[in-house]
């Protein structure tokens, strides 16, 4: 639940970054006669402006349920784990820390910040092979990377 909330509150503050960010970009290029304090309270006196912030307040809440996944490959973490690490190194992680069942891997440099330091993708056996879960776009681009890889591996063997 903690890490819930966190997610949340991220993703409401970059949220409102954007906005503020728009805000301004609207009052530089336009070159609107106002300051950014009265630009801020025109838009809050209008419906569309409360209902922007009512977006942002439920984007930020939502988008934890449906922003991490859980996804599973048929796989061994021992006897495929070259071919785990090379469709990790495509998408842009590398491996942080490993035990005998779990691989964890983080995004490298502008990757990390774009996605709010939310990077940890973790690799761990299951009954059905292995579990890959983190950031919905990058474990998806992983998944796709990892079952061709292994496909190619099983058809040259």
């Amino acid at each position: 639940m903690k890490r819930y909330l966190l997610r949340s509150l991220k993703y409401f503050l970059t949220l409102c970054v954007l906005l503020v960010a728009l805000i301004w970009i609207k009052i530089k290029y336009e070159s609107l006669p106002v300051t950014f304090w009265r630009m801020l309270e025109i838009y809050f006196s209008q419906w569309n402006g409360w209902a922007m912030a009512a977006t942002i307040v439920v984007l930020s809440a939502t988008y934890p349920l449906f922003g991490f996944v859980r996804r599973v490959v048929s796989a061994d973490i021992t006897a495929d784990r070259q071919q785990i690490e090379a469709a990790m190194a495509t998408v842009g992680l590398e491996l942080c820390s490993a035990t005998e069942s779990c691989l964890t891997f983080r995004a490298t440099g502008l990757q990390r910040l774009t996605l709010l330091f939310e990077d940890e993708v973790t690799v761990c056996s299951s009954d059905e092979g292995i579990t890959i879960s983190g950031h919905r776009r990058t474990v998806i681009r992983a998944v796709i990377r990892l079952e061709g890889y292994l496909t190619n591996r099983r058809r040259y063997e």
